[in-house]
C-alpha cells in the first residue's frame, strides 16, 4: 500500500529542487519525492546532442535512474530503450501517458529487441508505468523519463493513481528537467581542469592560442596541450566543438 500521508507537500518539494546546487542533489529530492508518491523505478535521458531519437549518443547524454541497477545496465547496455515503444513515442509526442497506451499506439507487431523488454520487466516485476517527453521545458535540451508504481498493480489501479497525483508528477518531473538544465554536468570522460576551462573560455571570446598563452602566463606549446587535453574529456573533433559542448554543459563560466 501506498503511503497517502508520506507524500511530501508540492511547494517544499518544488523549493528544495529550486535551491539544490548540484545535479545529483536535484535527483535525489526529485526521487525520493517520486517515491513518495508511488512511483520508485524512474529512469531519466537528457541531452543537448540529440543523435538517435531523444537521448541520441549514451556518451553525451545524461542518465539518472532509482530502481535495480542491473534493471539499467541490460536496458541501456544492450541499448533496449532504442526499441521501446515507449521512447519512441516520447520522441514523438508530447506530455504523459501510460505505457499500455504507447504500445496501442505503436500498433505493430512486436520484434525481438521489444519482446526482450518484456522480458526484463516482467523480472524486475515493472509491469505497469508512464512515460514523459520533456522536449519542450528547456530550449536545445531533449528529455524522457520513465516509471512504474513501487507496489504491483493492475493498469486499473494504475491509472487511478495517475488520476490523483499525474498533476504533481508531471509537474515534478519538468522542473527536475528545467532545473538539471542549469546545472553544471558532471560524469565527463576526465573533469574538465581549471586551466582547460580558462584556454577554452579564452578560446570562446575569440583569443588566439598566443592571447592565452599571454593572458594566462603559459607557452603556446601548455595551451595547446590543454585545449587538446579538453578536447579528449568532452569527446570533441575540435576546439570549437569542445567550446559548444562546454557551453551547453555549463561548464563555461565566461
Amino acid at each position: 500500500m501506498i503511503d497517502v500521508q508520506a507524500r511530501p507537500a508540492l511547494n517544499r518539494v518544488i523549493a528544495d529542487i529550486i535551491g539544490a546546487a548540484t545535479i545529483p542533489a536535484v535527483w535525489d529530492i526529485f526521487a525520493d519525492a517520486l517515491t513518495a508518491y508511488g512511483f520508485d523505478n524512474i529512469m531519466y535521458g537528457a541531452t543537448r546532442f540529440p543523435v538517435r531519437g531523444i537521448i541520441g549518443d549514451l556518451r553525451d547524454a545524461l542518465i539518472l535512474h532509482r530502481g535495480p541497477a542491473a534493471y539499467a545496465d541490460i536496458y541501456l547496455g544492450e541499448e533496449l530503450y532504442l526499441h521501446s515503444p515507449t521512447y519512441e513515442w516520447a520522441e514523438h509526442n508530447r506530455g504523459f501517458t501510460s505505457w499500455a497506451e504507447a504500445i496501442r499506439q505503436h500498433g505493430r507487431a512486436p520484434t525481438a529487441q521489444q519482446m526482450r523488454i518484456a522480458q526484463l520487466n516482467a523480472q524486475f516485476g515493472f509491469m505497469v508505468g508512464f512515460v514523459g517527453s520533456l522536449n519542450d521545458v528547456v530550449p536545445g535540451m531533449k528529455g524522457v523519463i520513465g516509471f512504474s508504481p513501487s507496489a504491483p498493480m493492475s493498469q486499473a489501479e494504475a491509472d487511478a493513481l495517475w488520476a490523483e497525483v499525474g498533476a504533481d508528477v508531471e509537474t515534478l518531473c519538468n522542473l527536475m528537467h528545467l532545473r538539471v538544465g542549469t546545472l553544471p554536468r558532471t560524469g565527463l570522460l576526465r573533469p574538465l581542469t581549471t586551466r582547460q576551462r580558462e584556454a577554452l573560455e579564452w578560446y570562446s571570446q575569440g583569443k588566439t592560442t598566443q592571447d592565452i598563452a599571454t593572458i594566462l602566463g603559459l607557452s603556446i606549446a601548455t595551451v595547446e596541450k590543454h585545449l587538446r587535453m579538453a578536447r579528449d574529456s568532452l569527446d570533441a573533433q575540435t576546439t570549437a566543438h569542445a567550446v559548444k559542448k562546454a557551453a551547453l554543459l555549463n561548464l563555461l563560466t565566461a
